[in-house]
C-alpha cells in the first residue's frame, strides 16, 4: 500500500470516527415517538423530533429541549476527553506541559469546527456554535485551572 492510499484510508477512518461521535446522541435518543402508527426510539425518534423542531422554529434550530439534550452529550464528551488527555499526557508522554498543549489544540480545533466548519457545511446557527464551544471548553478550562 502506497503512502497516498494509506493517507486516504486514515482520512476515511477519521471521518467515520467523527461521524460516529456526531451522530451518537441521535442513536441514543431515549424518548418514544409514534410514527405512522408505530412507536420508535433512537435515531428515527430523534429525526422526527428534529423535523418537528424545524417546522416550529425554522431550519437548523432545534429548540431548547433538543439543544439541551445534545449539550449533555457535548459535556459528557468533554469529560471523557479530559480523562483521556490526562492519561495520555501523564502515562504515555510523561509531561504536564503535554496536557496544556493537547487541551489548547483541542480548543483551537473546536473553534474551527464550531465557527467555520459547521456553519459552512451544516448551516449551524452562530448561537449553537457558541453553546457547543462553551460546553466543551468550560469543563476543560475549569479542569486546567482547578486541578492542575
Amino acid at each position: 500500500m502506497g503512502t497516498s492510499s494509506a493517507i486516504v484510508v486514515m482520512k476515511e477512518k477519521i471521518t467515520a470516527f467523527y461521524l460516529f461521535g456526531k451522530t451518537f446522541p441521535d442513536r441514543m435518543y431515549p424518548f418514544r415517538v409514534e410514527i405512522e402508527g408505530q412507536f420508535v426510539r433512537g435515531r428515527a425518534a430523534y429525526e422526527h423530533a428534529v423535523d418537528q423542531a424545524w417546522e416550529k422554529f425554522g431550519p437548523h434550530h432545534l429548540g431548547f429541549m433538543l439543544t439541551m439534550y445534545r449539550e449533555v452529550f457535548h459535556f459528557l464528551g468533554a469529560l471523557v476527553f479530559i480523562v483521556l488527555m490526562t492519561v495520555l499526557s501523564h502515562q504515555f508522554l510523561n509531561s504536564d506541559v503535554a496536557l496544556y498543549v493537547l487541551m489548547g489544540s483541542a480548543i483551537l480545533a473546536l473553534f474551527a469546527q464550531e465557527f467555520y466548519y459547521h456553519p459552512k457545511y451544516y448551516a449551524q446557527p452562530m448561537v449553537k456554535g457558541i453553546s457547543d464551544w462553551l460546553t466543551w471548553v468550560v469543563p476543560m478550562m475549569a479542569y486546567l485551572f482547578l486541578f492542575r
